[in-house]
This record gives structure tokens, sequence and C-alpha cells, in this order.
């Protein structure tokens, strides 16, 4: 968290422990409001589980065309600002999208139709096969905890604010510790199976179909974020990514046909004591 404070230019101890704190508190404030105010809303549009199921289908649709799209061309144009380059894009993309992003992995609990039957709270299972969904969906999500942590503690809060795409982009190395060794993206992964455990514990159809929608997605922002980030940092990310696979071992050794980019330099960071 130090090095993306540093990079916020947040000075003075207090202050950087409150936009900390701010920073942690708000990711799940509004993770959990945005997945919630689209219940809502398709509660009060009366829709049912096929055009909730498109809703989500839409917000994939729309946060690729900014993560694939709206974001490089921004990120291009900030890194001529100089130092206040990654502040604006913290405010402007990053948390903006790590958060949408994140709140359509809760949308099988947070739908308009589970809302309108009362079962976003899903209630405690009353016969066998509930019971051992419901047992399943913990030990899923136990396992999507341990992934989250492991990948974000090797990852690192710097790393996984995108600040390395505007402190020094051709500094860049690929972390290939922890669940990034094994496969590429687990963060995203790790919320796919949040999807299905919320989907086993209360499983309704549009939850389920909600988490399917989810997956069948983690593997589009495989490729979308390969090509991203090797537009970014050139051939040291495009050489880890044909060296780990996205999910499957199968994938593995797979050359990704991209033409290597030149890496537009970034400013360098002076680290805060």
């Amino acid at each position: 968290m130090g090095i993306l404070l540093d990079a916020l230019r947040i000075r003075g101890r207090g202050a950087r422990q409150v936009v900390a704190m701010a920073i942690w508190i708000g990711f799940g404030l509004a993770m959990v409001g945005i997945a919630g105010a689209q219940a809502v809303a398709e509660d009060q549009l009366g829709f049912g589980p096929v055009r909730c199921v498109l809703v989500l289908c839409g917000m994939w649709v729309a946060w690729s065309v900014w993560h694939s799209v709206l974001f490089g061309r921004d990120r291009l144009r900030l890194l001529r600002r100089g130092e206040d380059a990654y502040r604006i894009a913290f405010v402007r993309h990053i948390f903006p999208g790590i958060t949408i992003g994140f709140s359509q992995m809760l949308r099988p609990a947070w739908n308009g139709v589970d809302l309108r039957s009362g079962t976003v709270l899903p209630p405690l299972p009353r016969d066998p096969a509930a019971l051992v969904s419901a047992v399943c969906g913990l030990a899923v999500f136990a396992a999507a905890m341990l992934l989250f942590v492991s990948a974000w503690r090797t990852l690192g809060a710097a790393r996984v604010g995108f600040v390395s795409e505007f402190v020094s982009p051709e500094l860049f190395e690929p972390v290939t510790g922890g669940p990034y060794g094994a496969v590429r993206h687990p963060l995203f992964w790790s919320g796919v199976l949040v999807s299905w455990s919320i989907a086993l514990i209360n499983p309704s159809p549009t939850a389920l179909a909600m988490a399917a929608v989810n997956t069948g997605y983690g593997l589009v922002y495989n490729e979308l974020e390969d090509r991203r980030l090797i537009k970014v940092f050139g051939r040291a990310y495009g050489d880890y990514a044909d060296a780990v696979p996205h999910i499957l071992p199968a994938a593995s050794g797979r050359r990704l046909a991209l033409r290597w980019l030149p890496v537009v330099p970034g400013r360098r960071l002076r680290v805060h004591d």
C-alpha cells in the first residue's frame, strides 16, 4: 500500500493512514452498493431472470470497452501530464473500474429476481440437497478467499492498483511467485469463485445463470487483459503470458499472435519513508 500512496502523492503519516483506510472501506462499500443498486433497479423495473442476466452481460460489455479501449487511450494522454498522471487515473479510471468489475461477482445474490423474492440473504437449508449445496458453496467461498489473499499478497497493492503502468513501466518485471506461477489473473478468478459460492449457497436459477456468465467472461477477460498488458509492457509481459496458462494447464506454451510494442516510459517514483 505504501508504494500506491507514494504514487498518489500522499504525504504525512496521518494522511496516509486515512487515505489507505478510505480506499479499503470505500472499495467494499462501493462494490456492494453498485451490485445493490443494480438489483433495486431490476426489481423496480420488474425484470425477470432473462433480463437480469442480460443486464449482467451488458455490464461486462461496457466494462470491456472501458478496460480495453478507453482506459488505454487516456493512460497515454495522462502520462504526458507528468506527476499527476497516476492520481488522476486512480480517481477517473482505476478505483471505479476495479470496483465495478468486482461488484459484478456479487450479482448472483444481488439481482432483481432474488431481491423481489426475499432470498438475497439465503434461508437456512431445510432439505439434504440444499444443505449439501450450501456446504459446497461455503467450501468454494473459503477457496476463493484463500486464492484472493494469496494473489493479493503476492502481487501487492501497488500492482493491483496499476501503479506499475504509470511509474517506470519500462522497468516492469512480471510476478511469477505464488498463484501467479500457476495461472494468470488469479485475482479475477477468485471473484468468479465467489460468484459460484453465492450461487451454491442460494441456488436460484438466476444466481446460477449469473455465475455461469461470470465464468464465461473470465475466459474473455483473460484474452483482453493479456492483450492490454502486452501493449503496456511489451515483451516483458508477453513472455510471461506465453509461459503461464490462463486457467488450464493445456493452454500454456501458446504463443500470443501479437506484435511487440515499445513500452511508453512513465515517471520515476521517489519512495516515501
